[in-house]
């Protein structure tokens, strides 16, 4: 039986990848090709909307932004999907969808594409329909049937991940990841998706004996309504997963209420320096996370780590034991949860020992 804190998938590279044009701070604090933070990003001469971290990463991007730099100005609505698109179509035309490297084990027809799904759905085949008049327009790929083009974009929009930030686990991007495209969702899944970088991991958080490995594909705090509909707008099925089968009901939404509601509050009592109430704030929400979500999911860890950094902040109110139990426990649920080498991880191992030496220094002026 595989355990918690094993790796199915590890530091895998996208097929294809962007970085989101969602908002200024993302697209001026992270490289277009690593995705990696940055603060000496150099944006490219000519088309002045994609910026790089190093030359490296600049000579590596231009194998597919040199087809696109002179007409990111011209794309007026779908801008992230339609470069997406055409970086996908780019690698395609080089390889026919066969990943060069050896250890991934599925190739670019071997993902599901709901392609009738899609031509029926007005709304994405409009937006085909749209890319595809881009294309046109700036007479790239008319050597490709259309048919062809179809197909890649449904495997596309099927299929692509969203790209987390390491630390704070924010949206940042979007990759299409082969080997990743085997897990099915679930709302409450046996694995999650682990970003360093463009890097992707895929980790077990939960003990599972059949070795039904999921992750989630949609925002696991929202309603079941919600989740059903995104799912189903989205990927064109409804889930069955056991917490939607047995925890479709009041209780659920209540919680979920709550859980919004302290997210909210404690991001304001922390915005006014109000770290005692922003504290009890966590408090709550990792209570109820508990009842939600997997124990070991990154996004719990995420609410452990700023939960440690809270009581750091107010540590001359609490008690040297509860200060040590914390540590201890936020580090062994983060190396679990996301790994021993893992930024996070290394960030709480850094914590705690910046704590034990300030707390030994102290000790030391007091004898």
């Amino acid at each position: 039986m595989v355990i918690y804190g094993t790796d199915l998938l590890s530091s895998i590279l996208p097929y294809v990848h962007i970085l989101s044009s969602s908002s200024s701070t993302i697209t001026t604090t992270y490289c277009s090709q690593c995705l990696n933070l940055s603060n000496d990003l150099k944006r490219c001469s000519k088309c002045h909307h994609i910026s790089y971290c190093s030359i490296s990463c600049q000579r590596k991007d231009w194998i597919y932004h040199k087809y696109e730099c002179l007409h990111l100005h011209q794309i007026s609505s779908e801008y992230d999907l339609t470069r997406l698109f055409l970086r996908l179509i780019i690698r395609y035309k080089k390889d026919y969808g066969i990943e060069e490297n050896s250890h991934t084990k599925r190739c670019l027809n071997d993902l599901k594409t709901h392609d009738n799904d899609i031509y029926n759905d007005k709304q994405r085949y409009k937006t085909f329909q749209l890319i595809n008049q881009y294309l046109k327009l700036w007479n790239l790929f008319n050597d490709i049937d259309e048919k062809i083009l179809f197909e890649l974009y449904c495997r596309l929009i099927i299929n692509t991940l969203t790209i987390h930030d390491t630390i704070d686990l924010k949206s940042i991007g979007y990759g299409l990841y082969l080997d990743a495209t085997i897990y099915d969702h679930s709302c409450r899944p046996t694995c999650h998706t682990i970003f360093n970088g463009i890097y992707l991991t895929i980790r077990i958080i939960s003990n599972d004996s059949n070795n039904e490995w999921t992750i989630n594909y949609i925002d696991l705090l929202d309603t079941y309504e919600n989740r059903q509909n995104l799912l189903y707008n989205n990927y064109y099925f409804h889930c069955q997963c056991k917490r939607c089968l047995e925890n479709n009901n009041r209780n659920e939404l209540i919680l979920l209420e709550k859980i919004h509601y302290e997210e909210q509050q404690m991001d304001k009592f922390i915005n006014k320096n109000d770290y005692l109430n922003a504290y009890q704030s966590s408090k709550n929400l990792l209570n109820y996370y508990d009842n939600i979500l997997p124990y070991y999911h990154a996004y719990v860890s995420l609410q452990h780590v700023k939960h440690l950094k809270l009581e750091l902040l107010l540590s001359e109110t609490i008690s040297d034991i509860i200060l040590q139990s914390t540590m201890k426990n936020t580090y062994e649920r983060v190396q679990i949860s996301m790994g021993e080498n893992h930024p996070l991880t290394q960030e709480i191992r850094k914590l705690c020992e910046q704590y034990k030496l300030e707390m030994s220094i102290k000790q030391r002026q007091i004898k």
